[in-house]
């Protein structure tokens, strides 16, 4: 049975279940180590990964096989640049 904050952050509209977010440490091993695969068996819908521009101001969507499904440059506050370098290595 899912918690309640996962309930409430979920998508229904996705299917049964419907969608949450987890952490991305262990998405780099093959086969992935991650919660979503290990902890929920689950498929994950994109990772978005912080490209290594000179600000990792950019980023890519993309599926679990690294196939890219979106880019974009946000607005407003970022995260802390070397937490953005970070998500990039884990993945690279």
């Amino acid at each position: 049975q899912l918690g309640p904050g996962i309930r409430i952050a979920s998508l229904p509209d996705l299917g049964p279940g419907g969608s949450w977010s987890t952490c991305a440490n262990g998405c780099n091993k093959d086969p992935p180590q991650d919660v979503a695969h290990l902890q929920f068996r689950s498929r994950v819908a994109f990772k978005l990964v912080w490209c290594p521009t000179e600000q990792f101001d950019k980023f890519v969507l993309v599926d679990d096989d690294g196939k890219e499904l979106a880019r974009g440059s946000p607005t407003g506050k970022l995260p802390n640049i070397r937490q953005r370098q970070l998500n990039y290595q884990l993945v690279a």
